[in-house]
Parts: structure tokens; C-alpha cells; sequence
């Protein structure tokens, strides 16, 4: 246990324990919050164009070098992911001829949790030209860039980045997979990537909607976790094939061992922006774009408390009792940690705006 809190309600005397978050990236609980605050925060970047989803995948031959290199190849993935699509945005032939921008977000499960590296794209069907005017992709929004040269380049330039690696000796490699190197070189060239845009999403509320799924999300919610005994644990996926829910049952043991290889490095950044939403240039470009689309800047970003923003995105105050729904739940005292914390309860606060009355 992490330790925690009792509050008691300052109006009916009802009683409630608060179990302190881990605040750990890849746990579903502690990220609810943090991903209504970022996807809060993305409406002030939103256009009014349409919005693309592209996914660039990587094959099978390459998971147990990935396995060895995580930190490496995923910020490589994401590198390559982004000079592909800046690539493709200043080339004359596909209409734009300008800086595009993305957000980029890795995933690396499948819905039955089998590692599956790839990286998800949310990209304006547009560009920002050098002239400071917005250029519309072709077909009026209706179509990207081609996906088997996306797919084709891609490919070089992941395969190239990686080359490098292993030239430069940077590359952790088991005996069997340093011996069969250059075969699954050769191979990864002569094998179709898959890289792939869907179609244009229906309008901003959609992106934003679409957003809120793909990036807190870890490799498995607790709803989907239906039943834990002392040796298995069972889960539902969705068979996309069939577009039905099924179950699974499996090993402890595996299953803790399917979870733990989709925990990311240390550090390591999963959602980035690129080209004009780029976080150094990005508030200077949406506004030259916004002039040029002649549409109005959204108002400033506004600072918030936790209990600020709970009570603006839902219309409920977090502190109000629960059971007369009038006083407000005073914490009355401390509950120690009983095992090691990623916080130490010694260095954690209360935030300014709750009421506290401990002796």
C-alpha cells in the first residue's frame, strides 16, 4: 500500500478512505486524469480542416531486435515516421509543397497483448508554405499521400537508421540474432512494410474523441480483466477479423511477462509533435495558418487546479460529499506507507485548495 488519506464530510460527518495514485505512466487508474488534460489542452491546436489517420507498422523479423534495443529502435521508429511525412509534405507531386504537422503516438501491443510495435498518426490535410499560406492537401482533403510510397520510404530510411546502429556497434544483439543479421537485412528489403491512412476523420470532435483513446492508454484496461485466479487470469480482446469480443485465458506468469514488455524505457517520449505543431514554433505557425484560413484564434489557455478542470470537464466538484452532496470532505488524518513508493509519503502534499484538519 502507498499510503493515503480519511476525509470526513465537514456537513453529514460521512467517512471515506483515499488511497494514494502510484502516478506510474503505465497504470490505467493514475493516467484517467492526465489524459483529459492533454487531450483539454489539444483543442487550443485544433484547425478547422479535415484530419488524417495514418499508422506506419514494422515486421515481425524485426521484434526480437526491437526486444534487444527498445529505447533505440522506438525513437528511431518515431524519427523516421517524421522525415517520411515531411518528406512527403514538401514534395511538389502530392500537392502540398509545405510543412505539414502531426502528433505521433507509439503503440506497441496487440489487443491479445502480443508485442506489435507501430506508430499512429493524426496529421491536418494540409500544409504551411513558405509564403505563410495554408495549402490543402489534394481532392480537397479527401486523399493524403500514397500509402505504398509512404510504406516504400519508410522502409529505407528505418532500415538505413538501423544499419547505422549496427555499424557503429550501438545495437545490443543475442549470438543468433548478430549471426542471422544480414539474412534479415537483406530480407526486410525484398518483404512489403505496412504503412497506411485511413479516412479523413468527420470534423475536429472526432479527432479529439479518437485522441482520448489512443494516447494515455496502456496495453490493457482493468474492465477488460474479467476473472484472476491463483494461476490464471482471463481477458477479453476484439477479434478485429471477425469484429467480435472474445475471451482469453492464460498464465499468471505470461500474462505479467505480456505486460511488462510493453512498459516503455525509462524517459523514453511516446506522443510527439512534428512540423508546424512542433512545441518550439507551434503557437507562431497556428497563428500564420489560422490568418491565412481567415478563422478566428480560440481564446488563452487557462491555468487550473485539478479541482478547477474536474469540475469544468464533468460539472462535478471532486471534493463535494458524496453521500449529502452539500459539505465538503475535510482529510482528518494520514494513513503511512506500508512498502516502498515511486513518491515517498513523507514528500507528498496536499493540494492548496483542499480543507485539512489534522491534529
Amino acid at each position: 500500500m502507498l499510503g493515503g488519506h480519511i476525509e470526513k464530510c465537514n456537513n453529514c460527518a460521512y467517512k471515506r478512505y483515499h488511497y494514494n495514485s502510484c502516478g506510474n505512466r503505465n497504470c490505467p487508474s493514475c493516467q484517467a486524469v492526465n489524459k483529459e488534460k492533454w487531450i483539454f489542452d489539444r483543442q487550443f491546436d485544433l484547425l478547422p480542416v479535415k484530419y488524417f489517420h495514418c499508422v506506419f507498422t514494422i515486421p515481425s523479423e524485426l521484434h526480437p531486435l526491437v526486444r534487444y534495443n527498445k529505447k533505440l529502435i522506438y525513437d528511431v521508429m518515431l524519427r523516421c515516421v517524421k522525415d517520411t511525412l515531411i518528406t512527403f509534405g514538401y514534395d511538389h507531386k502530392h500537392g502540398i509543397s509545405g510543412k505539414i504537422g502531426a502528433i505521433l503516438l507509439l503503440h506497441t501491443w496487440t489487443q491479445q497483448l502480443t508485442f506489435h510495435p507501430h506508430v499512429h498518426c493524426i496529421i491536418p490535410a494540409g500544409g504551411l508554405k513558405n509564403n505563410g499560406q495554408w495549402q490543402q492537401a489534394k481532392s480537397k482533403g479527401d486523399f493524403l499521400f500514397p500509402a505504398q510510397a509512404m510504406s516504400n520510404l519508410f522502409r529505407g530510411k528505418l532500415l538505413a537508421a538501423i544499419h547505422q546502429l549496427f555499424l557503429n556497434k550501438k545495437l545490443n544483439m543475442s549470438a543468433p540474432i548478430k549471426a542471422q543479421y544480414w539474412k534479415t537485412k537483406n530480407k526486410l528489403y525484398l518483404i512489403n512494410w505496412v504503412a497506411y491512412a485511413k479516412k479523413a476523420f468527420g470534423g475536429p470532435q472526432q479527432v479529439l474523441e479518437y485522441i482520448g483513446r489512443y494516447t494515455h492508454k496502456i496495453c490493457i484496461s482493468n474492465h477488460r480483466i474479467k476473472n484472476i485466479t491463483d494461476k490464471l487470469v482471463t481477458f477479453q480482446y476484439l477479434d478485429r477479423k471477425h469484429n467480435r469480443t472474445k475471451s482469453k485465458t492464460i498464465d499468471g506468469v505470461q500474462f505479467l511477462k505480456l505486460f511488462a514488455e510493453h512498459i516503455l524505457p525509462k524517459g523514453f517520449v511516446r506522443i510527439r509533435h512534428i512540423g508546424f505543431l512542433a512545441s518550439r514554433a507551434k503557437t507562431k505557425n497556428l497563428a500564420t495558418i489560422r490568418k491565412s484560413l481567415n478563422v478566428s484564434t480560440p481564446p488563452s489557455k487557462p491555468k487550473l487546479t485539478t479541482r478547477e478542470f474536474i469540475k469544468l470537464t464533468t460539472g462535478k466538484d471532486p471534493y463535494t460529499c458524496p453521500c449529502c452532496n452539500k459539505g465538503e470532505m475535510v482529510i482528518i488524518a494520514t494513513l503511512p506507507t506500508i512498502r516502498g513508493s515511486p513518491i515517498s509519503s513523507v514528500f507528498r502534499t496536499f493540494a492548496t485548495d483542499r480543507m485539512v484538519s489534522i491534529a
